[in-house]
């Protein structure tokens, strides 16, 4: 449950990457996006632009748990020029360099290969041995405001949501024990809802008491920041062997094989004595969790955290939404690509190097790969033949 690609749009990586279950596991992770243009060329030096979106693709980081290595990066064929930056909350990303326009009804494609190490151990969490709010650092909280997708002038009634968020609270000051109330709040009130487009805001979440995984997460981190509890949203993929799936919205298409996106709430969580850890609460995709009229329930409020896919899943990290509207900034792509004469197809396939239980073995990848393979074929070969019979579109 929760499982399915997280609504991301199509910005930079728009469903990627990796991921398996246990620790010290690597994986090859292989990205590739095609774009066939239509009758205008594309500028590619416009953020706007689905040739930008093209050049321009998050990559994984080096983080807590985790090492990322780009192994390659090759453009119609030919190693590309690239070179790395970061957004606003610290994400990198590449830009692949040289390349100044697409022409009309041609044809360009990146592919990247990453390679992923993922070593994570389980937490023992224990409310007893946990923090209080004031024992979090003042400016540890400083970087985490109602800022970004969070800031209070996205919400229709901020006042309702802050009434809703102490009345989950009541009083309470441990870190841990707050998080309890509020797993138990979502588990009673939020119905999983997915879609393969944007985001929903905050509000839209709230207002619904719906949303598929990181909309929920978004909602989580919204509690959290209102009581002074560090806290983001983390996006990444899943490893689920075997599982190959194909979606679609209007232009833009997309083939996954052995993944699934995912999202989850990152939490600061302080320690008695000093110190503290960032700790994952997923709401949607964790061991033991099970359906009950549309609401995602555990069989104990903990397992939102030990039983997280971070942990159960080794699900890598790409992007971290803390202070940045990603939201924002995916749906003005996403409608930009949608907007143009041109079709988007998006592929992403993974296997595991080392470590994970469960792995496909070569045949099976083989078939998965040429799967995917004939897919992207057959998208293309509609438009060019479509082009042909009527030179107009």
């Amino acid at each position: 449950m929760g499982a399915n690609p997280v609504s991301m749009g199509p910005i930079p990586i728009l469903i990627a990457l990796l991921l398996a279950q246990g620790t010290g596991s690597v994986y090859s992770y292989n990205l590739s996006i095609t774009l066939v243009n239509g009758a205008s060329a594309l500028d590619c030096a416009d953020q706007y632009s689905p040739c930008y979106a093209l050049l321009n693709q998050n990559v994984f980081k080096d983080c807590p748990g985790q090492t990322a290595i780009i192994e390659s990066v090759i453009f119609n064929g030919t190693s590309a020029h690239w070179e790395t930056y970061y957004d606003l909350d610290g994400n990198p990303l590449i830009r692949i360099t040289g390349e100044g326009a697409i022409e009309p009804y041609q044809n360009a494609t990146v592919t990247i290969n990453f390679r992923i190490t993922i070593d994570r151990s389980t937490p023992e969490i224990d409310p007893e041995r946990a923090g209080e709010i004031f024992d979090i650092p003042r400016e540890l909280r400083d970087e985490y405001p109602l800022a970004g997708i969070w800031d209070l002038s996205s919400l229709e009634d901020p006042d309702e949501l802050f009434e809703v968020a102490e009345s989950i609270r009541a009083g309470e000051e441990n870190v841990l024990l707050i998080l309890q109330r509020l797993i138990v709040w979502f588990e009673e009130n939020m119905v999983y809802s997915y879609n393969n487009t944007t985001p929903q805001t905050v509000w839209e979440t709230y207002s619904r008491l719906s949303g598929d995984c990181d909309d929920q997460a978004n909602l989580f981190v919204m509690f959290c920041r209102i009581y002074g509890i560090p806290a983001y949203t983390a996006i990444g993929p899943i490893y689920i062997p075997g599982q190959v799936q194909s979606s679609s919205d209007q232009n833009l298409q997309f083939h996954t094989a052995n993944t699934g996106w995912h999202g989850w709430a990152m939490v600061y969580v302080p320690s008695l004595g000093g110190g503290g850890a960032w700790l994952p609460v997923d709401l949607t995709y964790f061991g033991g969790d099970y359906l009950s009229n549309g609401h995602i329930m555990s069989e104990s409020w903990e397992r939102h955290i030990t039983g997280a896919a971070f942990y159960r899943n080794d699900a890598a990290v790409l992007i971290e939404y803390i202070n940045h509207d990603h939201i924002s900034e995916y749906s003005q792509m996403r409608d930009a690509i949608i907007g143009s004469d041109c079709l988007w197809v998006e592929c992403h396939a993974m296997s595991p190097v080392a470590g994970p239980i469960g792995a496909p073995d070569a045949y099976a990848m083989l078939v998965i790969m040429l799967t995917i393979a004939a897919a992207v074929a057959l998208s293309i070969w509609a438009v060019q033949r479509r082009r042909k019979k009527h030179p107009s579109l």
